[in-house]
């Protein structure tokens, strides 16, 4: 895409949401807190956002389930397409248990007219965890995104206690899309990195676009780059260990197995079969040449009485490599460890929305390959919601998002 250097204009408003939390309830008081304008020199077309809901919102005695909305325009008065971000531009959260919540919808507008000119990606319920809320968005020129926006504290149905007293307020803006060095880099650029140890401008999370062939394009995010001491143990999986990619959204749809049974675990299961070669073989070629062999541990289901050990190319994830400390159900839970992507995202049983992916726009139930010791023919997987259940029945279709290390 060709580059010139523009302003963008922000016309930045801000709110703030202070909670004050009772017994059982919690309590808003809400206002903006300013209204400026702020210019950043960008290398794409020129933006601007602007905010339309009036000058000032103030609410009182917001109880849990209750929303705030804010409608705003993002226009593109440039002559050539634009890549951006819609960002906290400033963002301070102390409410815990992932229970501030941001979704919004998206219409595609002419500046012109301002008639509607076809469809816009929305915006998926999530918990408000970064500074970034939707990123890598492309806005032709003469364009406008119109978001509406809401904003909710969550209402668990149960005390909240344990916000009380807890603040958060944000202000909200865009910023152009810059890809990151390991978006940037080669496959062949990449590993040579990996192996030479030169990864500091690779970080947790980054992501880089993989084509699929007849499974369409999708993510690969960076989910491990450390190697520590525990992974050196004899019998330990090496599936969390290094250099680790996983995919960022749910790929297809499979059964974990053609008959009811979790009999020989992950290795046993026909889609492990169809992951090492079927989907291995979709991989463009230089991604393929740096994917290394991976020693993974895998538990048993409820007929078998010993783990497994698969060297594998492309696997799903266990229980425990996601959730700290994993699930009671996987006997393997000790053998292996926590992402770091996961770890430095606070993931646990009780705080899982990062664990939530999608297929296509959808959230959805996804596989790990941890057989469940209780039973057999389950395997644990994960909720649409990002927390764990089983059992399932194995022959039944659902998501499929794996893993592979490079080097």
């Amino acid at each position: 895409m060709k580059t010139n250097t523009k302003t963008i204009l922000l016309f930045i408003m801000s709110f703030a949401l202070i909670a004050i939390i009772g017994v059982s309830y919690a309590y808003f008081s809400s206002s903006i807190v300013n209204n400026e304008v702020k210019d950043q020199v960008v290398e794409t077309g020129t933006l601007s956002l602007r905010y339309v809901d009036g000058a000032e919102v103030v609410m009182q005695n917001i109880k849990p389930g209750d929303t705030i909305t804010k409608t705003i325009y993002v226009a593109n008065t440039g002559t050539l397409d634009a890549v951006y971000n819609l960002v906290w531009q400033e963002l301070t959260n102390e409410i815990t248990n992932d229970e501030m919540l941001i979704e919004g919808t998206c219409t595609k507008m002419n500046a012109t007219t301002e008639a509607e000119d076809g469809t816009c990606e929305a915006i998926t319920s999530a918990a408000i965890s970064s500074n970034t809320i939707k990123s890598k968005i492309t806005i032709e020129p003469s364009i406008v995104h119109k978001y509406d926006l809401t904003i909710t504290f969550k209402d668990t149905n149960a005390a909240q206690n344990y916000n009380q007293g807890k603040k958060f307020s944000g202000v909200l803006g865009v910023k152009e899309y810059e890809p990151t060095q390991f978006e940037k880099d080669s496959w062949d650029t990449i590993a040579t990195n990996v192996r030479n140890g030169n990864i500091s401008n690779y970080n947790l999370g980054d992501t880089k676009e993989v084509d699929l062939g007849d499974l369409g394009k999708h993510n690969v995010r960076i989910a491990n780059t450390s190697t520590p001491s525990e992974c050196s143990t004899e019998g330990f999986s090496q599936s969390a260990c290094g250099f680790v990619l996983e995919f960022e959204d749910i790929i297809l749809e499979k059964a974990m197995n053609d008959t009811s049974d979790s009999i020989g675990g992950w290795p046993g299961s026909t889609l492990y079969s169809y992951v090492n070669n079927d989907l291995y073989n979709m991989f463009p070629t230089d991604l393929k040449n740096i994917i290394i062999d991976t020693t993974v541990v895998s538990s048993h289901g409820g007929s078998d009485s010993s783990d497994f050990v698969s060297t594998d190319k492309i696997y799903l994830l266990a229980t425990a490599e996601i959730w700290e400390q994993g699930i009671p159900y996987d006997s393997a839970r000790n053998n292996t460890r926590q992402l770091d992507y996961y770890k430095e995202k606070g993931v646990t049983v009780n705080n899982y929305s990062v664990v939530i992916k999608k297929l296509g726009t959808k959230s959805n139930f996804w596989w790990t390959r941890s057989a469940s010791s209780f039973y057999n023919g389950s395997y644990i997987h994960v909720t649409s919601m990002g927390s764990w259940t089983d059992p399932i029945v194995v022959t039944n279709a659902i998501g499929v998002s794996p893993a592979f290390r490079i080097g």
